[in-house]
């Protein structure tokens, strides 16, 4: 029997998400970013179980350097009795990102000397080993799942590289972007959606422009994985393909750029999207996400039809969506972890 299953796993306020795909006798695995530290312990657990059963960890993809994705990959490099090592590894790190907080960065390069020791493949499905649009072929095949890239671009890398060998310069100086924000002001009582949809800022933040973004489907189902890309970069990637599709390209689970920031989540790339499963990975405790206005953007530019939230914690943040009153006047259901905290997983060949 096919499996298409996305697993959001407690990744605190970061992404730490596993995907598995194939026949019940022969799956496949991939791991994206790997959250905060104490999530690599709920990592293990399940890679420990797939290399009990003799199945193969294809791929790993550390989208950027932010230490909420960034940290628990650290941990996973850094783990002398890890369970089972990648096929291959997508990271952009300083030496990629020049070719084209301060704490990130040095992370970033922990990362890239842990990967050099073990003699991982790096970035091998990309013509210049850079995991960037440009040198991605326009199908990427990682064991039957065909992947399309969106994020980033050769110009977001640049952006960041430049300021990556800036701070190799300058140690010590702050790197906008890379600090501490204060939290964002908890949703509105009551919640009216149409209220939430004003246009307002997008993304501009360095780390999140060169963040990796792509599409995975198999068997004709498509997620979204939005790490923490700019908006804006995302829909030029999504225009063409929402044009091969009549206007709304199919996808049947957008997993929300950074945790649902409304920076990065507007009109014009929901638009693009026919969607009606929205993901969203945080426990909100450093920035607040999720933010209520690009859940409020999702549910009202989506299509037409009845739509789903995951949301991997209950907060403040998510709370107030489950509310039955709320989710039937909008014409949509919440779904909230079963059991463990930080941990749901979304089916993707099940119909809703």
């Amino acid at each position: 029997m096919s499996k298409l299953r996305l697993l959001m796993l407690p990744a605190a306020d970061g992404d730490c998400l596993l995907l598995s795909w194939g026949d019940d006798n022969d799956l496949h695995h991939m791991v994206v970013d790997g959250g905060r530290t104490s999530a690599y312990p709920h990592l293990k657990k399940r890679l420990s179980s797939i290399a009990d059963k003799g199945e193969r960890l294809e791929l790993y993809v550390l989208t950027h350097i932010d230490a909420d994705h960034i940290e628990g990959a650290l941990a996973y490099l850094r783990d002398t009795d890890r369970p089972l090592a990648p096929q291959e590894v997508w990271y952009n790190g300083r030496t990629e990102s020049t070719a084209t907080g301060i704490r990130s960065m040095k992370q970033g390069d922990a990362y890239s000397v842990a990967l050099a020791k073990l003699e991982w493949p790096l970035n091998t499905s990309f013509s210049d080993r850079v995991a960037k649009i440009e040198s991605a072929p326009s199908v990427i095949d990682i064991a039957g799942l065909k992947i399309t890239m969106l994020s980033p671009d050769e110009l977001h890398l640049a952006a960041l590289g430049s300021k990556w060998s800036q701070w190799h310069q300058q140690q010590g100086v702050r790197a906008r972007g890379i600090f501490k924000k204060p939290k964002r002001p908890l949703p509105p009582d009551p919640l009216i959606v149409e209220d939430l949809i004003a246009p307002g800022p997008t993304d501009t933040e360095l780390p999140n422009g060169s963040s990796i973004a792509f599409i995975a489907e198999w068997c004709g189902r498509r997620i979204l994985f939005g790490g923490d890309a700019h908006p804006d970069l995302l829909a030029a990637s999504l225009e063409p393909l929402a044009a091969g599709e009549g206007g709304r390209y199919r996808v049947d689970v957008l997993k929300a750029s950074h945790h649902g920031s409304a920076k990065n989540t507007y009109r014009k790339l929901i638009e693009l999207l026919d969607c009606r499963r929205l993901a969203i990975s945080t426990n909100g405790n450093i920035h607040g996400h999720p933010d209520p206005q690009a859940i409020a953007q999702f549910l009202h530019f989506g299509p037409e039809g009845r739509k789903h939230l995951y949301f991997n914690y209950v907060t403040e943040q998510t709370r107030p969506w489950a509310k039955p009153e709320v989710a039937d006047r909008y014409g949509y259901s919440a779904h909230l972890p079963p059991v463990e905290e930080g941990t749901i997983a979304i089916d993707v060949l099940a119909d809703d």
